[in-house]
């Protein structure tokens, strides 16, 4: 994914480039302090003229921006309130070393040519997930160039486990494996430039946490794997593979989105529980 500002490839997290755009307007200063709703946030957008030919910020994206949680804490909260509250899950001390671990990870990563979309919110929700999960084993299909990715990477290498990435597209995995060799976690780590699907079905060893992040091609031969339809086809390729305890991460997670039915249906026959969050990404949890 890549976006053209000013004539030059814009790299790195979006957040940081819709609040450099953003960060002098008062209804943005007001969202953020918590003034104002998300529909107030929307409308102001819409109505500012000064946004008009900015790249990236258009209706579509207007939409996802107003979604921002001015607390990033907020789905966590949610979320893991609700796994909590359900005795799905314990959910202590899943943010500690988080501070420190974000401050190391925004000033060593390497975003090459792309950017991404990305936010806070799903910075801090993968590294709490993966603390939850404690994997040994954590596959993560449509890893990108492992921004979302590398959240779990501290989880992963305090219980000695080994993350499984797999995209399709050469270029970001080259870029992913620099990074994960750099930052120290190339132990821990394979990445796979592979169709995720064909990966898991050749597995055999249980997953403690599967991530879900692709998206397929619309012209994919297989109507199944087209756009986030991906998921459903994606996570049935996984189900032997998944336990009683097993978390799935949901990036995109849009659960009145027809092409989310088929995934939601095979959480429900499953058993799994949980809950999710409407912010600029969409965000879900679910645990066996």
């Amino acid at each position: 994914m890549k976006l053209i500002v000013n004539g030059d490839y814009m790299t790195g997290r979006f957040s940081v480039y819709v609040d450099k755009i953003l960060a002098d307007k008062e209804y943005y200063k007001d969202y953020m302090s918590g003034k104002t709703d998300s529909k107030s946030f929307r409308e102001a957008m819409y109505a500012d003229s000064s946004l008009a030919g900015i790249p990236g910020f258009n209706s579509y994206n207007f939409n996802h921006i107003s979604l921002t949680p001015p607390d990033d804490k907020l789905p966590a909260e949610k979320i893991f309130g609700y796994l909590a509250g359900n005795n799905i899950a314990s959910c202590e001390n899943i943010y500690d070393g988080f501070d420190g671990f974000r401050k190391y990870i925004r000033e060593n990563y390497n975003h090459g040519d792309f950017f991404t979309c990305v936010y806070p919110e799903d910075e801090l929700l993968m590294y709490a997930a993966a603390k939850i999960a404690k994997p040994k084993q954590l596959f993560m299909a449509g890893s990108y160039y492992g921004y979302l990715a590398v959240w779990a990477m501290q989880a992963a290498c305090e219980n000695g486990g080994v993350a499984v990435f797999s995209d399709v597209d050469n270029e970001v995995c080259e870029l992913m494996r620099e990074n994960f060799k750099n930052l120290g976690f190339a132990d821990n780590a394979e990445i796979c430039c592979e169709d995720a699907a064909a990966l898991l079905a050749g597995r055999s060893e249980p997953i403690d946490m599967l991530v879900l992040d692709a998206t397929g091609r619309g012209d994919d031969e297989r109507p199944e794997f087209r756009g986030k339809r991906i998921y459903g086809a994606l996570f049935r390729a996984a189900k032997h593979l998944l336990r009683k305890g097993s978390l799935i991460f949901i990036h995109n997670m849009e659960p009145e989105n027809p092409d989310m039915r088929e995934l939601l249906g095979e959480l429900r026959d499953i058993g799994a529980r949980g809950e999710n969050y409407d912010t600029y990404n969409g965000l879900g949890v679910y645990i066996i």
